[in-house]
């Protein structure tokens, strides 16, 4: 038998209330960013006509359209929360009551199993007019009207929100309740009559949290089960004593119809001479002495005593919770066996540790009897293992799943737990479906022309379709223009001397600098007239700006490998130019490289946008280099990432001398020493990491033509 306390119940509602409300304010903020969002739209829509007077029209008509759209969806909105807040006088269809209300006291005579935890988590009575026993209702009586007094339709007075001519459709019928009737009159009896003496609840206990120790003491055993307290015991010593005490000067003679009124009590025990606090389970009146059933809530046991020992529980006695907490053995299966000899051999063994101290450690907390590991003091050994050892019950293993032992390979966006196929959009065009895009350009093409010297169709000048011939395979000229090229830094000659910036680390011989700028005087530009960024902190802050992010233009179909974009950096939610390196439709990632700094990221497809043509003037500032004169001494990747780490600690984020050994036409290959002087191949060579190799430089001074293979 386990206990719970009404506040304890409370408590969870109370929680799970809370946890909705939380879940409901996200959904509210999420609808309000929403709004915002629309609302930021609109307001472009007027920054959109600032274009060519040839596309004005066509621009106008999008904007009109989309805007009558955001209008319908907040009118749906608008309309649903006034019909979701309105009060109307309309009658509904009635619905079957099928809450339970409590019932008057049980007549002593019937003996029927009673289960206590229906008795305390037996909900409150509805505030539905049905009725909570589900009577038949009975039939109103008809009354006869002379036929003057007959009205077809009655039409209601007017009002400031309705018509003069509405009809009044409501009916006032007043039924009553047949056999409700004989549930009033037992209440009106002597044992529904109400209590003489305040009831007080008690307090609600405290959760346990799961793998968590909690010194204990074991109260009593029940079957299986078994109850413990985890709270200062001479808490409990010096309530029972108080207890004691008290009703030997407050001693209240109860008749049976006071007892049946008490939900909390005390309840005198002959053996141990002292009160203890109980909950009142049921009255026994079938012999000539009368019997009360209580649940002991500070030990766990279940008292059959005589009417005269019952007392009421006064408030001063209610401060404290229950002490006893139910718990049982986790991790361990009893033997499946009906045996009544088995049941009280365990019994009595778990009965050996009454009033031991020891240590339980939580599993589960989950429902109202705790899982727990019990460990002995000061022996340590654990009950549950002793129980193994003597054959009474065995181990409960966890069987892996197949899924757990095998190891999942294949791309991240296959074996992503939170990715699923069903969320995948669904295209009838295969050509949106791999590219992302749908092609338009077929409703502007003449389906009539077939081709000849006359270049048109059957409706000669008349036709307002584009006569183009189609491919046989059914492709169309639809193109879209992107950016693809970012002209590269002018690179210094080999053998020269210079201090770079080094921006990223790739590999233990790669990395990206940033080579120094001459500071300019920017000049003034006139009236009108938008200058490309001549530097990076420029163009970073033009990128940036608040008209900048409002004229951000979404991508019209799936980026292309090598396509110059605007892409937002999750660390810092700005946005940088970058180059896209490749892309799935799965997860709808994108994976770009920074071009000023040499880093690589995954983002979104919301964090991609179509790059300004002012922004394509800048070179890209981070130049891919090599170091010279090093060379892994083993292949294990290991020792690569081992390299790396120490070769991102020497130069990462610092500005140190370098000289040109060589150069591409993009990259360079350097020589790189720190501000002592040391190079820093040779302190890689240290670590046993890497070895040095021989190199020269290259002097290309000598070269007229260079061919550059894609």
């Amino acid at each position: 038998m386990s206990f719970v306390d009404l506040a304890t119940i409370a408590l969870h509602r109370r929680n799970e209330m809370e946890a909705r409300i939380k879940v409901f304010s996200e959904k509210c903020d999420h609808a309000i960013t929403d709004i915002n969002k629309l609302k930021t739209q609109a307001k472009n829509f007027v920054h959109q006509l600032n274009c060519d007077p040839a596309d004005l029209k066509e621009r106008f008509l999008n904007c009109m359209k989309n805007l009558d759209e955001f209008t319908y969806l907040i009118t749906d909105f608008n309309l649903a929360l006034s019909k979701l807040g309105s009060n109307t006088s309309i009658e509904l269809t009635p619905v079957q009551d099928t809450s339970i209300t409590a019932l008057p006291a049980r007549p002593s005579r019937i003996c029927t199993p009673y289960n206590l935890i229906d008795v305390l988590t037996e909900p409150t009575p509805s505030t539905s007019n049905a009725c909570p026993n589900q009577c038949p209702t009975e039939k109103p009586l008809r009354r006869k009207l002379s036929q003057q007094d007959q009205v077809l339709i009655a039409f209601s007075s007017p009002s400031p929100s309705s018509s003069s001519g509405s009809i009044n459709v409501r009916k006032e019928t007043t039924e009553k309740e047949v056999q409700c009737e004989l549930v009033e009159e037992l209440k009106n009896t002597a044992d529904g009559a109400p209590s003489p003496f305040k009831c007080f609840n008690l307090p609600a206990q405290t959760i346990l949290t799961t793998d968590q120790e909690y010194p204990a003491k074991i109260l009593s055993v029940d079957g299986v089960s078994f109850w413990v307290t985890t709270d200062n015991y001479n808490e409990l010593y010096n309530l029972l004593i108080e207890m004691s005490e008290y009703y030997k000067t407050n001693f209240i003679e109860l008749n049976p119809c006071d007892v049946r009124t008490l939900t909390y009590c005390a309840c005198y025990d002959h053996k141990r001479d002292k009160f203890f606090r109980g909950l009142f389970i049921r009255l026994n009146e079938e012999s000539n002495a009368n019997y009360v059933e209580v649940f002991l809530v500070d030990t766990g046991e279940v008292l059959v005593s005589s009417l005269v020992n019952v007392q009421p529980l006064p408030q001063k006695f209610c401060k404290y919770p229950p002490f006893a907490r139910c718990c049982y053995l986790a991790g361990i299966e009893f033997l499946v066996c009906n045996d009544k000899d088995y049941i009280d051999k365990l019994e009595s063994v778990l009965k050996q540790f009454i009033n031991k101290h020891c240590i339980i450690i939580v599993d589960d907390n989950s429902s109202e009897a705790l899982g727990v590991f019990v460990r002995m003091l000061p022996s340590g050994t654990f009950l549950n293992n002793l129980l193994i050892d003597q054959g009474l019950a065995y181990e409960i293993v966890e069987e892996k799943s197949s899924s757990e032992v095998k190891i999942e390979r294949g791309p991240p966006e296959l074996v992503d737990p939170e990715c699923d196929i069903n969320d995948c959009p669904e295209f009838e065009d295969p050509v949106e479906a791999v590219t992302g895009y749908h092609n338009r350009d077929e409703a502007d093409i003449c389906k009539h022309y077939k081709g000849g010297p006359e270049k048109t169709c059957f409706k000669g000048a008349r036709c307002t379709k584009k006569h183009i011939l189609k491919h046989p395979e059914g492709w169309t000229l639809d193109r879209v223009a992107v950016a693809g090229k970012c002209l590269p830094l002018p690179l210094p000659a080999p053998g020269a001397w210079l201090q770079v910036y080094v921006c990223h680390v790739v590999h233990y011989d790669r990395f990206y600098v940033q080579l120094p700028q001459e500071t300019r005087k920017v000049e003034a530009s006139s009236f009108g007239v938008v200058l490309p960024p001549s530097t990076l902190e420029a163009l970073v802050r033009d990128m940036n700006s608040p008209a900048s992010r409002m004229a951000y233009k979404p991508l019209k179909m799936a980026p292309a490998l090598g396509e110059l974009v605007a892409a937002l950096y999750p660390a810092d939610e700005k946005w940088y130019r970058a180059r896209v390196v490749s892309s799935t439709r799965v997860d709808q990632n994108i994976e770009v490289v920074y071009i000023d700094y040499g880093n690589t990221a995954w983002v979104l497809e919301d964090g991609v946008r179509q790059l300004a043509a002012r922004h394509w003037a800048l070179p890209a500032q981070a130049v891919p280099c090599a170091l010279a004169g090093v060379r892994a001494r083993t292949q294990l990747s290991r020792d690569w990432a081992d390299a790396r780490a120490l070769l991102s600690a020497l130069i990462a984020d610092k500005t140190i001398s370098a000289r040109v050994i060589s150069r591409d036409y993009d990259g360079m290959t350097l020589e790189l020493f720190d501000n002592e002087g040391e190079s820093i191949a040779e302190r890689l060579a240290e670590s046993k990491l890497v070895e040095v190799t021989e190199y020269a430089i290259s002097d290309d001074s000598a070269a007229q033509q260079r061919v550059v293979v894609p």
